[in-house]
């Protein structure tokens, strides 16, 4: 059940609550959301996630946020959880202003009911950030309620963390993001007209605009990915990058060709997931060597494929 308010929530004392903003849904905040559920089942009551739009830094920094989800998907992803019920609060000015010691007593002690409260380790809360793990306990010691915590969790020699995901996906570390997202990253969006070169070359592009400007793109590169249109998945490439062989306006772009495919989709809603990197962008000399350097970066995606997920491969 989505609310968007504390006043939305029915009151129980027994409540398990758990707060952040879980961009990403990554690893470490699913292991939260398990131990939320698990919690909630054992004081047989009701699991609640509290989180918030826009994204804090929005508000804090006066910047646009680096999303690794839409809300429509964050949403989503935590209800499939288990969770009971999720407060999505707008995030403002004023609230930005509520101290960590009000937010805890006054909005979820006394308006939602507080047993056991669920943080990540390093996780903060509240005005200038000084609610911690360690200052909830001593509240929950004063007024009655626990805190547990949930460890770090280290990928490879990397904690994994929202902030992490996204220096690896700008430095193109496709492998390690998607080990901590614990599956594809993925997003969405329309296809635009472009100027048909890609199709003149024997390789048709859908031109995407992403369903939300402030969804994270990919380090520039090419990427073997999964398309999926009308709830039918393909494979294909994703070109991420400036056109240089082109095009000077240092416009960031977004490319798909699918294999096997030939539909008019202008207008359509597409999904992408990316599965593995291939190769940094490059610059070429001439229409020629980037469609000989096409053709090479189909075979080693059929490489790939046939490899990793052998009934993918392009069967063209």
């Amino acid at each position: 059940m989505i609310r968007h308010s504390f006043e939305e929530i029915v009151f129980n004392a027994k409540s398990v609550v758990t707060v952040g903003t879980f961009d990403g849904v990554h690893v470490a905040h699913q292991k939260i959301l398990e131990t939320l559920v698990e919690k909630a089942k054992a004081h047989a009551s009701r699991s609640v996630l509290i989180t918030f739009t826009p994204h804090p830094q929005e508000v804090l920094h006066q910047k646009k946020a680096e999303m690794l989800l839409t809300d429509e998907e964050r949403i989503k992803m935590i209800s499939d959880a288990g969770i009971d019920e999720i407060c999505l609060l707008k995030f403002d000015h004023d609230f930005s202003l509520v101290t960590a010691e009000n937010f805890l007593i006054e909005l979820v002690y006394k308006k939602i009911g507080l047993c056991e409260l669920v943080l990540g380790y390093n996780h903060t809360f509240g005005y200038k950030a000084q609610g911690t793990v360690e200052f909830a306990r001593e509240v929950g010691k004063r007024i009655g309620f626990n805190v547990d915590f949930v460890e770090k969790v280290v990928i490879d020699g990397t904690v994994v963390s929202s902030s992490n995901i996204r220096k690896l996906l700008k430095s193109g570390n496709l492998l390690l993001v998607n080990k901590m997202l614990g599956r594809a990253y993925a997003f969405e969006g329309f296809v635009v007209r472009g100027n048909g070169r890609g199709r003149r070359l024997g390789y048709p592009t859908a031109n995407l605009r992403l369903i939300d400007e402030r969804l994270l793109i990919p380090g520039f590169g090419i990427y073997v990915v999964e398309a999926t249109l009308d709830e039918e998945v393909f494979v294909g490439l994703a070109s991420i990058g400036v056109r240089p062989t082109f095009e000077n306006s240092g416009v960031t772009m977004v490319e798909v060709w699918i294999s096997d495919f030939d539909r008019d989709i202008y207008g359509k809603r597409i999904g992408i997931s990316f599965i593995h990197r291939l190769r940094d962008e490059l610059k070429f000399d001439s229409a020629e060597q980037l469609v000989a350097q096409m053709d090479q970066d189909r075979k080693m995606m059929n490489e790939y494929l046939v490899k990793t997920f052998p009934a993918k491969r392009d069967r063209r």
